[in-house]
Parts: structure tokens; C-alpha cells; sequence
């Protein structure tokens, strides 16, 4: 049995300032590392590593390639605790926008190492996160009555 790989990617930047003397990272009083005052590139790592290490090896396995269309649903998202699902390319740029907005939020995908993929969303609206976002091979049928929403 695989080992869950989970990453977490963020609307906000995760940079933090760094001591090249020490080799690590400057630390606030409270022992927290102090933020950045420019991005370095944190976005792009991240969406690189979660690529690489989850939505690649999570298509792999079930037989899926970048052209087909995938189904992602979820229970209890929004404010409203609405249910809903959406269909779209099986690239990250398309996952990214099927589950985000415009806004503040932080995503935790999650890969089981064999079939499964899931994804969670926090934001302002969603203080205690959403339900679990479960992805699959999207139908034919799906891909047609998504196309004329």
C-alpha cells in the first residue's frame, strides 16, 4: 500500500527571507519565518512539484492523457454548502481553474499513490474547507452537457 502524497498550493506566496550566511531562513521573535517582501518564484515551484509528483503519476495510473476530460465533483462547497462538479481538460492549469476563483484560498491535493485523487479548498468563505473535490475520467455525455452550460 503507497504512502498519500499531499501538497498544498496557495493563492498567497509562501516566500520567506532567507540568511545565505546561516543557510536558512530568517526567524521572527516568535520563531516563525519572516515573509518576503517580493515573490520568488514559490507559485511556479509549487505547481511544478504537484505536477510532477501527483496529477502526472495520478494520470498515468488510470490511463489518462492530457486531451481527455476529466469530472471533478464536490459536496458542501461555497458558503452555501453547495454541491456541484465540473468537467475539463486533465491538465493542471485546467484542475487549478476548475477549483479556484478570484480570491484568496489554499488547496490541498491529495494522490493515494495508486487511482486516487482528491482535493480539498479553504478560503474566507470556507474557514473549515470544503468537502472532499473526488476526480475521475469524465463520459462522453458529461463532456456534452458541460459543453452547452
Amino acid at each position: 500500500m503507497s504512502e498519500d502524497i499531499v501538497y498544498e498550493l496557495s493563492s498567497n506566496c509562501r516566500c520567506t527571507v532567507y540568511d545565505s550566511e546561516t543557510d536558512s531562513e530568517v526567524l521572527d521573535d516568535d520563531g516563525n519565518p519572516v515573509p518576503s517582501e517580493y515573490c520568488d518564484g514559490c507559485w511556479q515551484d509549487d505547481l511544478s512539484n504537484t505536477e510532477y509528483d501527483i496529477i502526472e503519476p495520478w494520470k498515468k495510473a488510470n490511463g489518462i492523457s492530457d486531451s481527455d476530460s476529466i469530472h471533478i465533483s464536490v459536496e458542501r462547497a461555497t458558503w452555501l454548502n453547495v454541491s456541484g462538479y465540473g468537467v475539463g481538460k486533465a491538465t493542471l492549469d485546467s484542475i487549478i481553474k476548475l477549483l479556484t476563483f478570484n480570491g484568496d484560498w489554499t488547496l490541498k491535493l491529495t494522490y493515494d499513490g495508486d487511482k486516487t485523487l482528491t482535493a480539498q479548498r479553504w478560503s474566507h468563505d470556507e474557514p473549515t474547507g470544503t468537502g472532499i473535490f473526488n476526480f475521475r475520467l469524465a463520459t462522453d455525455d458529461e463532456v456534452e452537457e458541460w459543453r452547452y452550460r
